[in-house]
């Protein structure tokens, strides 16, 4: 008995398991091209399908399948799907705290809907009363995002298919039986029948019926066939995937090549990295082409120009430069800018932003600007790093180190220019969208401390070698003055603002008094997490500020500080093993 008891389980299971796999083979061309209306604008079916799937699943492929599929299916049989496991609780942590099985990572509609110590935290969430929400409301906040969309999916609110046939701005309807004319229901319920049935030629003709029930309507609004067919052939390409697998074949082609020493070596290396400049510039132009403004709104677009930008200055720079290092350099700051963009999770979704953004031409000026000049000074950083591993594993490769110092100048002094004209260009934006230059928002103090550490190390620089006597004692009044103007407003003294005033301190005597090639190098890594803190920091942790369209969440704050616990162990073992060797604590 137990056995044939075992058995039926096993089969009962199966048979669950088969009967929850959504329908297959079947031709989604008409369907996913139907224009929706969502978040403001007017995608194609096939755009929303893919958001939909992701801001659900966390995934951007859910179990290798079409994400018409999935959106379909949970839209024409919510009931099967309520109770399968759809949303994903990744964190262990996470799991404890909400009291969730620990040994599952993904999670069902009715499962979580039903659980009450999550629903309490995301009811706590929604009031936080002026106070920053703790990591786990964070978290929490997010999950009741990903129950809210499936919710709407579940109750047919998320596909918008009704015109308005007055007013352009007013929000489509999704279809229902008392409200859409009857040919759109007749069409939508054969399109459901064929879809839960799986019959490929009744979903091909249902597909054709939907379309040219819902064409003919009347709209006050409806997206060109030309921007559809766009956006279709965006999703389909994903340029900057593409792009970023071909610049990070580029990065391994390029270190090969440095071991040929040919005029013609540097081809290899140069041709994807051109090749990935190309599909990024064709990939934001047909971004540009379906938001119909520059993309450049957010997190995801700004790494993309991060992308571009290397791409750009490394195509100038081989003219320039001709050196090996460069197209090496580029296809690994332009791969690891787009893999980041493409494998963090961010929201890669095309979004209208705030009108008072946009009303200026100073937005399309500034962010390019100010990305292609974190662009060089990423490079730069990286060649910076090369640089302080050189010196302290090679000593004896003058020659390279000196190349390499030289390179690191040129790209330190364009990415200083650039991001000088862009904090000006920012200015003017600020000046025509809030009505003033400069607020110190917290985004503009820090573009600014980016730039004096710049302007320092090429002030240095420029100085090379020579010692003035009175300079300790001027940089001793500089430092107790920052002492000064940073405790001064604060009135009473806390546990925290000494240490933190000697430590700004500290980091003006660092880039200040050491001199020569390699604390140059180190002070341009202490400088690029300054931009750092200025591209992610501001939006991630501190989280205030005008810069609100560019504010997220998530683990971003605990890669950063592993990411600088990394790199500030590999600079002070590089110090120490230069220290050794030299026989003096000079760098």
């Amino acid at each position: 008995m137990i056995r044939i008891a075992a058995i039926a389980c096993l089969l009962a299971a199966a048979a669950a398991s088969q009967a929850a796999q959504p329908p297959t083979d079947l031709d989604y061309a008409i369907v996913r091209s139907i224009p929706v209306q969502d978040l403001g604008r007017w995608p194609p079916m096939d755009t929303l399908a893919r958001q939909t799937v992701e801001t659900i699943t966390g995934r951007r492929s859910f179990h290798d399948r079409d994400p018409m599929t999935w959106l379909l299916a949970w839209t024409f049989d919510p009931q099967r799907w309520a109770a399968e496991p759809l949303i994903p609780i990744a964190n262990a942590e996470v799991r404890r705290e909400l009291e969730l099985p620990a040994e599952r990572e993904v999670f069902s509609y009715d499962e979580l809907l039903a659980h009450q110590p999550l629903m309490a935290i995301i009811d706590s969430s929604r009031n936080l009363r002026g106070r920053k929400a703790s990591p786990l409301e964070t978290v929490v906040r997010r999950i009741g995002e990903r129950l809210a969309a499936l919710q709407q999916v579940f109750t047919g609110q998320t596909i918008r298919l009704i015109p308005d046939p007055d007013d352009p701005i007013a929000p489509w309807r999704p279809i229902a039986p008392d409200q859409s004319p009857k040919s759109v229901i007749e069409a939508w319920s054969n399109l459901k029948t064929a879809f839960l049935t799986n019959d490929t030629e009744g979903f091909a003709s249902a597909s054709t019926e939907l379309d040219e029930a819902l064409a003919a309507l009347p709209a006050a609004h409806r997206p060109s066939p030309h921007r559809i067919a766009t956006e279709l052939t965006y999703n389909r390409v994903q340029p900057f995937r593409l792009a970023w697998i071909i610049m990070a074949a580029g990065t391994a082609i390029s270190a090969l090549t440095l071991a040929i020493r040919r005029p013609w070596a540097i081809w290899p290396a140069a041709i994807p990295l051109i090749a990935g400049f190309v599909l990024i510039t064709a990939g934001l132009w047909l971004r540009g082409q379906i938001a119909g403004r520059l993309p450049a709104a957010n997190m995801y677009e700004s790494l993309l120009f991060v992308g571009w930008g290397t791409g750009l200055l490394a195509i100038v720079s081989m003219i320039v430069v001709r050196h090996r290092a460069v197209p090496l350099t580029a296809s690994a700051v332009g791969a690891a800018a787009l893999m980041l963009a493409d494998l963090t999770g961010m929201d890669a979704g095309i979004r209208p932003i705030a009108p008072v953004l946009l009303d200026t031409i100073w937005m399309s000026i500034h962010v390019p600007v100010i990305m292609v000049s974190y662009s060089v000074l990423a490079l730069a950083v990286l060649l910076a790093h090369v640089q302080v591993v050189a010196m302290a594993l090679v000593p004896s490769r003058r020659d390279f180190t000196a190349r390499m110092d030289d390179l690191h100048y040129w790209y330190v002094l364009a990415g200083s220019l650039l991001l000088f004209v862009g904090i000006i260009t920012g200015s003017m934006w600020a000046a025509s969208s809030w009505g003033r230059y400069w607020g110190w928002d917290p985004k503009e103090v820090w573009s600014l401390i980016a730039l004096l550490g710049y302007v320092t190390i090429l002030h240095i620089r420029i100085e090379g070698a020579r010692s003035r006597p009175w300079l300790p004692i001027a940089l001793g009044v500089l430092a107790a003055a920052v002492i000064a103007l940073t405790l001064a407003p604060f009135g009473r003294l806390t546990a925290w603002m000494i240490p933190a005033a000697l430590a700004m301190a500290a980091a003006v005597g660092l880039f200040m008094l050491p001199r020569g090639p390699l604390s140059t190098a180190i002070k341009s890594i202490g400088a690029f997490w300054l931009v750092i803190m200025t591209y992610v920091g501001v939006n991630y942790v501190l989280g205030s500020g005008l810069h609100s369209y560019g504010f997220g969440t998530g683990a971003v704050v605990r890669w950063l500080f592993l990411a600088a616990a990394i790199d500030a162990t590999l600079v002070i073992g590089a110090v120490l093993v230069c220290t050794v060797r030299r026989g003096s604590p000079q760098p």
